[in-house]
């Protein structure tokens, strides 16, 4: 498929606003465990956006990736972090615990964290697959030094971030579903739990197994 600009403009436009309503939906459920019935905006909508870490650390990057282009790296990264990002919680907060010791990528984010596996790397990769459409391994590259800082290495933290990098990036000039989940998997090894995670939903949505059914066994 040829990428046009007008075309890639409208795809950018799309993710952009995808990810601002999917961010701005489930806020006010974020680190609720259950299974919830969201019908609309619960924190109102006429007040205007929430602030969103999840939004605002895009820009951040973005600042960030215009300065340095190709040089960006985790230490870079690490630095804006410290700079401009406010969250101070979570695997956020031991992050930038361990960054403001001196401890580096990719040991700020592998000691004494008890949240290495979850999917905040995951969260951030949009902008990755937009400077890079249809370029995986340019926007994994990326996703790689950004999460590694969070997350380290060989954890699911950094597998989901690299999985979803690549299909993102991907997805700008491949359409078929099955094929972009298959370019994804080929960034991380077959055996981690992240690659399982997917299989397990692959297998659960071709036998048309409900989501609360297809929930449970991922569980």
């Amino acid at each position: 498929m040829k990428l046009t600009l007008d075309r890639y403009r409208d795809m950018l436009m799309g993710c952009w606003t995808g990810k601002n309503i999917g961010s701005t939906l489930g806020l006010p459920l974020e680190a609720k465990r259950g299974v919830f019935d969201l019908r609309f905006y619960e924190q109102g909508a006429g007040q205007g956006p929430a602030g969103n870490d999840d939004l605002d650390v895009h820009l951040i990057h973005l600042v960030a990736l215009e300065k340095y282009g190709r040089n960006l790296n985790a230490e870079i990264i690490s630095e804006y972090w410290l700079d401009y990002v406010v969250a101070d919680w979570d695997v956020f907060g031991v992050a930038k615990a361990h960054l403001r010791m001196g401890i580096p990528p990719p040991l700020s984010g592998l000691l004494n964290n008890f949240e290495k596996n979850c999917v905040s790397g995951m969260i951030m990769t949009e902008l990755w697959a937009c400077v890079a459409p249809g370029n995986p391994d340019v926007a994994v590259r990326f996703a790689y030094e950004d999460t590694s800082k969070l997350h380290g290495v060989n954890t699911d933290g950094l597998y989901a971030a690299l999985f979803t990098a690549a299909l993102e990036s991907a997805a700008f000039a491949e359409k078929d579903l099955d094929t972009l989940i298959a370019i994804g998997l080929s960034y991380v090894p077959e055996d981690c739990r992240t690659a399982r995670v997917v299989r397990t939903v692959q297998e659960c949505f071709r036998s048309g197994v409900s989501w609360r059914d297809a929930r449970q066994r991922i569980l």
